[in-house]
């Protein structure tokens, strides 16, 4: 939240990719545009539907868009270092997962659980 500076909700999209010896991207197969489209979809009708058991959340929020790069990426001047924003003790929910011809994306969220 704004006000106390914590972390209420960690979204995670794992993008992965698979690379040779001279760091050019490996093809993972040979998946139709369809299949990838109609997965996308289901990640995105799945991340709608996370309403119905992430709490609600009653203060001012903002977010930060972390990004993970291999330490040989050249990185613009306007990004900074962060901590990973975990979130002790929180609940966590294994969204679907899906690959294109180059790239496995796993999803989840891990949230701050609501005294019972």
């Amino acid at each position: 939240g704004v006000d106390t500076n914590h972390t209420l909700e960690r979204w995670v999209f794992a993008v992965k990719t698979e690379h040779d010896k001279e760091n050019s991207v490996q093809p993972l197969g040979d998946k139709p545009g369809k299949e990838i489209t109609a997965e996308i979809q289901a990640i995105i009708r799945q991340i709608t539907a996370s309403v119905t058991f992430l709490p609600l959340l009653n203060e001012p929020c903002a977010f930060d868009l972390l990004i993970y790069t291999r330490s040989s990426s050249a990185v613009p001047d306007a990004f900074e270092d962060c901590d990973p924003c975990y979130i002790a003790n929180g609940a966590e929910v294994k969204l679907r997962s899906f690959t294109t011809s180059i790239h496995q994306i796993n999803t989840d969220v891990e949230y701050v659980q609501p005294p019972l």
